[in-house]
Parts: C-alpha cells; structure tokens; sequence
C-alpha cells in the first residue's frame, strides 16, 4: 500500500499561518479588553472613599484599593504579599487574624465601627469583612472594607455634648435664670435664681421684674427694638432687700410662638471685690502698702481739672532717702525693702494724715507728699521740719543701728507750675538741690534751678566731648612708707582740663558720669593712661613704683573687665604686680559671691586688690576673708581729727588691727597732720597718704617729688 505525504502544501501553510495571527489578534484584543476592565474596575475601587482589601486563606494581602494604601501609609508594593504580622506586633496582629479566622469559619459579613489612629491623629471607622468566591476558580477570599465616619462620630458627640451641657446648664447653673412675660411676670426661675435671693420658687412666680430688678423691667418695656439682646449691669434684690450686683444679659426668645424674654443674671459680687482689690492695687504699691506714682498723678490731674478746687493752691513735698542705695547694696534688698516699710510708717506719722495730707510712694527711695490745703511755703516747711525731727530716730536692722536722713523738694501751686509734669519735674529740681546742699534738708524751688538743670545737661555734653578730645588728665598722690619714708606708689586721680584750661575735680562731673554710663569708657581711658604712665617711670630707674587705680561699680560689673587689665597690662609692657585696682566697699558688697569670681579673677593675673573708704559701708567682715585682698585703705573721715576725736582713734586701730590679724597691709588716706601721721606710725600701719606727704601731683612733678625726696619720719 502506497503512504501519503505527511508535507503540508504551500497553501495550507499559509491559511495555518493566517489562522494562527488571527488567533493571536484576538488573544490580543481580549488581553486589552481584560487590561481595560481591570483598570476601570481598579479605577473605581481607587476613587472610592473607602478602604477596600482582599486578602487570601493565609492572610496574605493580594490587593487593596488607594484609599487603603493611604491609609495604613503604605504602597501597593508594600502591601501586597504581606500579613499583619509583617505590620503589627504579634500580639496585636494574632488577634486581627483570630477575627479573620472567625470570619472564614462562619462566612458572613461582620461590622463594628472601631476607633483607629495613625500619624497621631485619632480616627473613626465602619469596618467590615466576608468571604467572596469566583465563579470561575471557585476560589475564596476575605473582602475587608472600612469607611471614615470620624465627622459624623464627632458631629454626634458635639451633639451629645450640647445637649448634656444645656441639662446641665440648666438643672445646676451658677447663673439664674428667669423667664419673663411682656407684662413684667417672672413665668419661670432655675434653682439658682431661688438659693441667691432666698425665695422658694412659687414665691418668685408671683413677682414681677420690677419687684426684683433695679432697671430691667425698662429696658423690656419701654427699650426693647426687634430681636436685640441687651447687656447691663444692675441690682436685683433679696428677699431681705439686700441688693446684689448682677451682670444681667436679656434677650427676646419665643416658646410656643408666644414671645417671652430670658434674663441670665450672674452674681458678680466677688467680681466687684476683685474690681476693687485691683484698683487698689493699680494705684497703691506693694510693699509699703501707700499710694503709688500713678495714684499722684491721677490726683493731681483730678484737683487741676476740677473747676472749684483746680483754682486753690496745694503743695508737693518729693522725698529721696539720703544714701539708701549704700544700705541696699551692703545688706540686701529684703532689708532695704523692710526700711522703706518702717520709713513710710514713720512719714505717715510726720504729716498729718488727719489733715488730708497724702503720703506716696513715688518709686524706689521717693516718696510724695501732697498737700491739699497748703496755702503757702510757711504750710509746706511746717511738714518738712516734723518730717526732719522724726527722721531722726534710729531704724534697728537685723540687729543693727541706722540713721537716714532725707532730702525733700517743695513745690506749690499755682506759683510754680500749672500742670502735673512741671509741678513734679520743679519739685524734683528742689529736692536735687538739698542733696547738693549736703542733704538731710528741704529746698523751695526757684526757677533759679531750671537753669541748673539745664548747665547739668550741657555738663554731660561736654563730658562726652572731653572723652572724645582728650581732656581728661591724670594727677597721682604718693603713697609713703611710713617706717622708712620711702614712696612705694602712686593713686592715680583723674582730673579735666576743659577748654578754658580750667581744672574740675571729680566731684563736679564723675555723678554725671555715673549717671550717663560715661564712667566705664573714662575709667578704662584711666587704667590705660595710668598703667602707661607707671611703666614710664620704671624705665626712669624707679622700678619699684606701684600704681593704684579706682574701679567703679559699673566697671568692675563688666564682663570683659579681666581681659581689658590683661590687654592693657601687655599693651604698656606692665607688669601686673606693679598695678593696684582699689574698689569701695560698696561696690565689692552690692553682689558678694560675684564680686569673689571676679576678684579671684584679676588676682590670678598678678594684680594687687585694695579695699578704698574701708569703714564707711555696712558689709559683713565675715566676707573680707573669702576675698582676695591685698590692703585695706582706711577712709579719710577716721584719720580726721584723729588727735583728739577718740571714737575716730577707735576705729582707726580697730581697722589697723583687723588688717594685721588678716595678713592685709594698711593704707590711711587723708594725712594731714605729723600727729596723725606719729599715731599710726605706733600702731604699725603701713603706708599712708595726705596733704602732709603731698597733694595730688601732675606726672613730671610726681617723677620729680619721688626721685627728689624722702620724707622725715
């Protein structure tokens, strides 16, 4: 038997051919069909605002919508494939999958509405899960889906919490309530409104609001424009007519369709009390308990505005506690707050306060006094004096005795001045003026002062312009051995040649300076200049001259202090052991510990430390050996008159023989005479300066008077 050809022909290879891209074109086609159903179904699932997964037997993610992704803060990527495990802790997570489980086992929808947070925000969700299988594969998943109802699950709780705030409001309110008709009827009351005015409820249903209210029962009847609510303060009145102060809101409400008008009145009785508590503490001071700056100034506006007694003279006495700054910086400020509180209680004595007279406290150490029926200077003096006489008892201080005396300024009106601002910037010209007097006195003023005040300002001008020129001067003030009469240094004081060539001591300018913060540029301008000066000298062959300088209380607070004595120090080529910084026992006082850091500071550059005025302050001597003193320089007021003032000999000896005891050498300034100079010579002190050794010299004479002389002793 003859076989076939198993060979196709050339046609049939062709129509195979073309079956076969026919086959794939519409494989292709249902592909793009199938691409485009599954995008349009993913599509929709993403815009959906619900979280949408499904998982399969084993917990394993095998899609999830956009919304679920955002979610849980994850991508698709990185949700697909994953369980719970994979996102939770195991504990957390097993009990998501024994719920998954429970779903599987009993294939029913379950939901519950579950408060979720993520990235700190708290958030309610409707979450559901079933199983669903393909028809096709028959093939079974878990559908989870969660909706966001945090806004409805808010809104509902801002509802209940309205409504369980106006049961509240209503059944326990502090305010009362009361319902009223158009006629004046009290129709309804809270309980509130019962306790407050001592009614039982039936009673006060038989009032109206003109037995109650001071005012309300107007502004119902007679004021009442549309639906405008009105708020007012009025009286409402107990049932023993006791009036209680109310802040009263009314308005129109309708019930039923019928207009009625609540009133919600709150008892601001502590409210009141507080009003007055601080009024009282706006226009009186804390500490002393008087009536402040702002309590004068309304005062006198008032008696100037008033069209009677605006025409009537009254008198202003300002008040400034002489050198309570010395006792406030030495003890501390609580003890010179306790002697402004014993001071106004002995002022409040000294000017008649039966009178009408007022005393105030104007700001720190000032006090005010106004004189309401001060007919003349002759009323004001009389003050003054009994202000000076009582001033004169001692105040006791943590056991310690002080005497404060006080300068005070008059001014009276209408003579000198018309307003507030120039009737108290005259009388703080006259009380400036006792202080230049020697304090501890009362000056009138004059318009003399005006002119003072004015030469003060014009001064500080040109104290900065002898800064900027050059016109500061230094003048020095030998310091003598006393055992061996040889001069061991100098105290470098500054002096100004104004452009006249006029010379002014400190006393004329160095308070300006103060004030202006000008000191701290001229005192370093002194140290500099001084320090130069020095090294001079000890290249002329005097090689154990020392030189002393003053230090401020501004300068020695400031920061860089330390670094300006060591830049100046390499500057002029000094050595520190040459230079000797003296300060006032007020200024090393005013802060100890502070003032300990800063002294051990410039000590460990090698300078020599110096206490100047010792005796004149109030410090604790406890303190002097926790410093890092090299001298102590007794003030001039003990060496004087010490031949025959035995209280200043007392001193003397004690201050010399305190300084032996602490290792300290001993300076006595202000030697004038060979008695003072023979007394402390017996008691061993070491170095002394005064009229009697020499004045204050300029350089060329200094170098001269040392090189030239050795002084007797």
């Amino acid at each position: 038997m003859k076989k076939q050809n198993p060979s196709l022909t050339i046609a049939e290879m062709d129509r195979l051919q073309k079956r076969i891209e026919d086959l794939e074109r519409i494989e292709a086609e249902l592909m793009r069909r199938l691409r485009i159903n599954d995008d349009y179904i993913s599509k929709v699932l993403d815009a959906l605002p619900i979280n949408i997964f499904l998982e399969d037997p084993d917990g394993k993610t095998i899609f999830a919508n956009e919304q679920a992704c955002k979610a849980n803060g994850k991508t698709k990527e990185e949700l697909i494939g994953k369980t719970v495990y994979d996102f939770f802790p195991e504990s957390i997570a097993s009990d998501v999958r024994n719920g998954d489980l429970s779903v599987w086992e009993n294939r029913r929808l379950t939901t519950r509405e579950i408060k979720t947070g993520f990235q700190g925000k708290e958030n309610y969700m409707f979450a559901g899960k079933t199983i669903i299988q393909l028809e096709e594969s028959k093939e079974d998943f878990l559908l989870g889906f969660a909706l966001d109802i945090t806004d409805r699950i808010k809104a509902e709780q801002l509802l209940r919490e309205s409504e369980e705030k106006f049961r509240s409001l209503v059944d326990q309110a502090a305010d009362s309530f009361f319902l009223i008709s158009p006629s004046g009827h009290i129709i309804d009351v809270n309980m509130t409104a019962s306790e407050l005015l001592g009614y039982k409820k039936n009673e006060l249903l038989k009032l109206t609001a003109e037995d109650l209210f001071i005012h309300l029962k107007d502004k119902i009847t007679k004021r009442w424009k549309g639906n405008k609510s009105y708020r007012f303060e009025d009286f409402i009145l107990t049932k023993e007519k006791e009036e209680v102060p109310a802040d009263i809101n009314v308005r129109q409400v309708k019930i039923g369709g019928k207009p009625y008008f609540l009133a919600l009145c709150r008892d601001i009785r502590d409210k009141k009390q507080a009003e007055e508590l601080m009024e009282h503490m706006a226009y009186h001071d804390a500490l002393t308990g008087l009536p402040n700056r702002w309590y004068t100034q309304t005062w006198l506006e008032g008696r100037l505005g008033n069209s009677i007694s605006g025409k009537k003279p009254f008198g202003i006495l300002l008040i400034d506690l002489d050198r309570f700054k010395v006792i406030n910086d030495s003890l501390g400020h609580h003890a010179g707050d306790l002697l402004l509180q014993r001071v106004s209680v002995q002022l409040q004595e000294a000017i008649g306060k039966e009178k009408g007279n007022i005393l105030a406290r104007f700001g720190g150490d000032e006090f005010m006094i106004l004189l309401p029926d001060a007919k003349s200077a002759k009323d004001a003096f009389v003050v003054c004096e009994r202000i000076m006489e009582i001033m004169t008892e001692p105040y006791y201080i943590y056991d310690q005795k002080f005497n404060i005396t006080a300068s005070i300024g008059i001014c009276l009106f209408p003579e000198d001045g018309q307003d507030v601002n120039t009737l108290i910037k005259n009388a703080d010209m006259a009380m400036y003026r006792s202080k230049e007097q020697g304090r501890n006195c009362y000056s009138l003023f004059n318009p003399s002062m005006k002119e003072d005040a004015i030469e003060r300002m014009d001064k500080e001008i040109l104290l900065r312009k002898a800064l900027d020129e050059n016109e500061f001067v230094l003048h020095y003030q030998p310091k003598m051995d006393i055992l061996t009469g040889k001069i061991q240094g100098m105290e470098a004081l500054i002096r100004w040649k104004n452009a006249q060539g006029k010379i002014l001591y400190p006393d004329s300018f160095i308070d300006i300076a103060e004030e202006t913060g000008l000191i701290v540029p001229i005192g370093d301008w002194v140290i500099r200049e001084a320090c130069q000066e020095c090294k001079r000298w000890q290249d002329a062959g005097l090689t154990d001259l020392s030189v002393s300088v003053n230090l401020s209380l501004q300068q020695f607070h400031k920061q860089n202090l330390e670094q300006l004595i060591s830049s100046v120090l390499e500057e002029t080529g000094l050595s520190a052991s040459s230079l000797e910084l003296e300060l006032t026992e007020s200024t090393v006082m005013k802060h100890p510990e502070q003032a300990a850091i800063v002294l051990n500071n410039l000590k460990s550059l090698g300078v020599s430390i110096s206490i100047d005025d010792f005796g004149t302050g109030f410090s604790s001597l406890s303190y002097l050996k926790h410093f890092p003193i090299d001298t102590l320089k007794i003030d001039k007021s003990f060496i004087m008159n010490l031949e025959w003032d035995e209280a200043n000999t007392a001193i003397a000896s004690a201050v010399i023989s305190l300084a032996q005891s602490l290792n300290l050498r001993v300076v006595a300034e202000g030697v004038e005479t060979k008695e003072q100079l023979d007394f402390l010579r017996s008691k061993n002190c070491n170095l002394a300066q005064g009229y009697f050794i020499s004045k204050p010299l300029e350089s060329i004479k200094a170098l001269s008077f040392v090189q030239d002389n050795i002084i007797s002793v």
